[in-house]
């Protein structure tokens, strides 16, 4: 009788432990997805965000925000600074006609300048930073301890415009693992870990903001297209069922032209490189498409080749409703859509 009741007593325990064991859990992870929400650095909407700014170290990003009837996206531009590396120490053995006089000065830096356009990703980076969250409060600190969070020494400042009013925040060090930074709101003086994301956006926004995709839709919305080169042109449909969906003539819309299928695939596979901030001179259209979808046009493409560039050869650029600007393509896949153009508007 005595080791019954013993166990059920050590048994209610457990229970016991168990649910408050529970508790404790379920309170700590919503007092912890409370802090993380309630942690706002500043307010704002996306569409409120007009032009993104990064001062780094040798590097300047600026993003404008721009909208038309396709709608909202940015245009941003690079500055790179690579500074040379600095001359051997002269020898003291060597003859003196066959070195550089010894006190000739130091390279200068070179600065390369990137033009880009940023759709997906630029609305992405603007819905970060407006409103800015962050993942949790540090506070101000004492000047003595900003080398903790790399502010001594900061990787850049930021600076977002919302709707006329400038905002700033100087990125420090990384967190422990790497993944997130330290930031100070300059207006406050309070210090935040926010998402790396946003350093690493704009350390490298030239590639992880650049506008790699051609359109917004995609190829099973089309209904047609209109294929122009020159003074010819040609009408073709899209066919097929779901999932299987080919290009055809009107004239037998339920038979395969792998000649068109084949030519629209390799113009399909055009992705910009880099962007130029204006149309190329002497610019010559190879093709362009224009696209209907179900409920009425949905944008085009235009290929054009510009004249020869550091090759030697002429380099090429595609225009579509979505990337806006003109932008580099290689060369090699280009050269095939122009070679088989003739081939689909005979």
């Amino acid at each position: 009788m005595r080791l019954e009741r013993s166990f059920f007593v050590h048994l209610g325990l457990v229970v016991v432990a168990a649910l408050f064991a529970v508790l404790v859990w379920t309170r700590d992870e919503k007092a912890s997805a409370l802090a993380v929400a309630d942690v706002t650095v500043w307010t704002g909407r996306a569409e409120d965000v007009e032009r993104i700014a990064f001062e780094g170290k040798s590097k300047t990003v600026v993003l404008e925000a721009k909208t038309d009837k396709e709608g909202r996206y940015f245009v941003g531009t690079t500055e790179r600074k690579t500074t040379p590396p600095a001359d051997k120490p002269k020898d003291p053995h060597q003859d003196p006609g066959d070195d550089a006089p010894e006190d000739a000065p130091p390279a200068e830096p070179t600065v390369k300048t990137t033009t880009f356009v940023s759709v997906a990703a630029g609305n992405k980076l603007a819905e970060a930073i407006a409103p800015l969250k962050a993942l949790r409060s540090i506070g101000r600190i004492a000047d003595d301890r900003a080398a903790e969070f790399g502010l001594a020494e900061p990787e850049g400042t930021l600076t977002v415009k919302l709707r006329g009013a400038e905002r700033k925040l100087v990125l420090g060090g990384a967190t422990p693992g790497g993944a997130d930074r330290y930031a100070r709101d300059e207006a406050t003086g309070e210090v935040y870990a926010i998402k790396g994301d946003i350093y690493r956006d704009l350390d490298t926004a030239e590639s992880r903001l650049l506008e790699r995709d051609l359109h917004e839709w995609k190829d099973v919305d089309l209904a047609k297209a209109r294929v122009i080169a020159g003074d010819k042109r040609r009408e073709i449909v899209r066919s097929g069922d779901e999932g299987k969906k080919f290009w055809a003539d009107p004239a037998s819309p339920e038979q395969i032209d792998e000649t068109v299928g084949n030519w629209m695939s390799k113009l399909d596979r055009l992705r910009p490189t880099e962007y130029v901030a204006a149309a190329p001179e002497q610019k010559e259209v190879v093709a362009r498409v224009e696209y209907t979808g179900r409920s009425g046009d949905s944008g085009f493409v235009e290929l054009v080749k510009g004249p020869p560039g550091a090759s030697g050869k002429p380099d090429y650029f595609l225009v579509t409703e979505r990337t806006r600007l003109y932008g580099k393509v290689p060369a090699g896949v280009a050269e095939q859509v122009e070679q088989d153009v003739g081939a689909v508007v005979k």
